[in-house]
């Protein structure tokens, strides 16, 4: 090689080790200033340290599998104090429930309840979980502690009357649906309810009176004519069945179930 050549290229060389020296310089007087001002702030950047978990993934709007990691990770971090933990352990109950996973949300709920026993949307929650599991006595005994917390509210009443009614206590449903349309006459579902615990019973003037009842409440519920539609058809009224069916799909077109019960009863047409 020429000393002309090498001379230039050792000059190159000279340059770029010259260049990578300040760029290496500059970073290190950029850190040096970052950490500076996060110091001056009282809080140095930790590059160990995890990210905390977001309160904002165990929410009621969260989805259901997303809300039971985030709660999972809140529950995990010991910043979590106990008051957050009630709240925590009866969210997550929630989103087991909509999974389907009535056993863990028994679990998370009965947590909540140990940490606060006056906890009223726990205590709520495990009721329809043990529901779910058919351990209507469990249930009943979670209604009805809610009803003693709170003696004048309808709807603990009338979810306990639901519960006596799949437990087949159809007197006792009566009787607590009876107590919330003395408490609210325009309780329409309550009317509903207690004549299908009278059509049970097999008291059918009176299931006819109550779901008059209901009609008069709101003539356009369809509920309310599907349930006497129900009735007819499991005593073999057909014409009566199809329709009070009719009705209700007039209400509500879209009722899959309503259409086909009236295929069942051989209208394929749901009009007459």
């Amino acid at each position: 090689m020429s000393e002309a050549v090498f001379i230039h290229s050792s000059g190159i060389a000279d340059r770029q080790a010259g260049e990578a020296y300040l760029l290496k310089f500059a970073c290190m007087i950029a850190v040096c200033v970052l950490l500076a001002t996060h110091a001056s702030a009282g809080e140095l950047p930790s590059y160990t340290e995890t990210a905390k978990p977001e309160a904002s993934e165990c929410e009621p709007d969260t989805p259901a599998y997303q809300a039971i990691r985030g709660c999972s990770n809140l529950l995990g971090s010991p910043d979590t104090d106990p008051q957050m933990r009630i709240r925590i352990y009866t969210m997550r109950g929630y989103a087991w429930l909509k999974e389907e996973e009535p056993l863990a949300a028994v679990s998370d709920f009965s947590r909540a309840i140990q940490l606060d026993a006056s906890n009223a949307s726990a205590i709520k929650g495990r009721a329809r979980a043990f529901e779910i599991l058919k351990q209507y006595g469990d249930a009943i005994e979670d209604w009805t502690r809610l009803i003693a917390a709170k003696p004048s509210e309808p709807e603990n009443y009338r979810e306990r009357a639901y519960t006596y009614h799949l437990n087949g206590n159809y007197k006792l449903a009566v009787a607590d649906f009876t107590t919330v349309l003395k408490l609210d006459e325009n309780n329409i579902d309550s009317w509903i309810g207690r004549a299908n615990a009278y059509d049970a019973l097999d008291k059918i003037p009176e299931a006819l009176a109550d779901f008059e009842g209901a009609i008069k409440v709101d003539a356009k519920y369809p509920a309310v004519f599907t349930a006497r539609a129900e009735m007819w058809d499991r005593r073999g009224e057909n014409l009566k069945a199809i329709a009070d069916y009719q009705e209700s799909l007039r209400l509500n077109s879209i009722n899959l179930k309503v259409r086909q019960a009236l295929q069942r009863l051989g209208i394929s047409h749901p009009y007459p």
